[in-house]
Parts: structure tokens; sequence; C-alpha cells
């Protein structure tokens, strides 16, 4: 849900509204939860079978259409390529739009990353000297992660995935220099594999050494990714 507030000749107008995305249609729609809560839901091995069972279906019946989206747009927002939008891990960004009056409108995924089944950090980063765009987005499938940058004119440039990250894991956020992007190799590991022993999807691992990856920030490919 998003809040703004509007003041204007002495008043204060105060707004909520929930970013509708595809998931929040679809969900209101059917009155209750449907996309499976991937930090919450897997607590046991038989309630986790039936949970996939019963989204999946979904799926595969044409009720639920994961190529829209799987999430809430909930988690931050940022103002780039002349655009507002709500962002979430779990999902590409919702463009929205405050009205003169303080309403908030939901615009949709933006044309240039409606990608199937991608989605983008919910924290990218702002150079505001040259308008540009630095984001990343983590998967649990190869590549784990996938850095790219966005011009000043809202116009994504081309994918870099990292190929020498050698495990899913949280990376929620990372850094941007005048010359270098810095992202994480965390204790904190995300493994679908584990759902199938009946544990949590994401998991620490108290025996690994985090790692700070170092790229170029214009790099075109990982070659020069450098691990400390």
């Amino acid at each position: 849900m998003l809040h703004c507030i509007r003041i204007s000749k002495g008043k204060a107008t105060f707004c909520s509204r929930f970013v509708k995305t595809y998931k929040y249609n679809v969900e209101r729609e059917f009155g209750s939860p449907v996309v499976i809560n991937y930090f919450a839901a897997f607590t046991s091995l038989p309630a986790s079978v039936a949970r996939c069972a019963v989204f999946f279906g979904r799926v595969l019946s044409g009720q639920y259409d994961i190529r829209r989206g799987t999430g809430n747009a909930n988690t931050s927002l940022a103002h780039f390529g002349g655009k507002l939008f709500a962002l979430c891990e779990s999902d590409l960004p919702y463009a929205i739009k405050i009205t003169p009056d303080g309403d908030i409108i939901t615009l949709g995924r933006d044309e240039p990353f409606s990608v199937p089944l991608k989605s983008m950090t919910a924290h990218p980063k702002v150079d505001k000297e040259t308008g540009e765009v630095f984001a990343l987005r983590p998967s649990v499938f190869r590549p784990y992660l996938t850095y790219f940058r966005i011009n000043a004119d809202g116009i994504k440039q081309t994918e870099v995935p990292i190929l020498s990250m050698p495990e899913a894991a949280m990376t929620h956020d990372f850094v941007i220099t005048k010359n270098y992007a810095i992202f994480p190799n965390t204790q904190m590991e995300i493994n679908p594999k584990e759902i199938l022993k009946g544990k949590q999807l994401a998991l620490v691992d108290a025996a690994k050494v985090p790692r700070l990856g170092i790229i170029s920030r214009n790099a075109e490919d990982d070659s020069g990714t450098m691990w400390i």
C-alpha cells in the first residue's frame, strides 16, 4: 500500500491506495491469497506440497498467469526516466501516478520492463549527475544474479549475467560508486531443494565466508568481476 500527503493552501489531504498489480487484482477477485508466500508458506513437507499443488493447479488451469508477475510492488519507490515506480523484488516495476488532487493511480508495469518471468531489485541506484539507473535481478536459477543499467531516457540496456556467482544468495541491496557496482554474496542462501526436505526456502550457512563482488558499473560482461 502506498500513502500520499498533499499539502495545498494550508490544507492536507491524505490518501492510501494498494498498488494494483496483477497479483493484487487476481487475489481481490478470488477473495483470498493465490500466490505462494515464498518465505512463510514452506513450513513442512506436506504443507509445502499442498500449497504448491494448489498454486500450480491454478496456473495450469489458466486461473493465474505467472508471466504477468507475482509481486505486490510494496517494498520501495523510485523515480527515474521521468516516471515514478513502485517496486518489489519478486516482480517488475509498476508505474504509478499522483493526480493533482493527491490520489494514487496504478498505471501498470512499464513497457520497457514488460518481460515475462523477470524481476528487478526493489532498490535501484540513480546517478543524479547522469540520470542513469543501475539495478540487479537475483534468481534462484542460473544465472543467480544479473546486473543491468537503465539510461537517462528510461531505456534498459544490455543485461550482464554474473556467472561467477556460485549460488542463489539473498542479494537484497547493492552499492554504486563512480566507477563500480558492488554486491554481496551473503550467508543467507535460497535453495528450492530445501523445500523437499520440509525446510524453509531461505537458510543461513554459518560456515560460508561472505564476499563482495566488484564489477565496472559500465561492464558489458562479467569477465572483470572481482570477489573479495
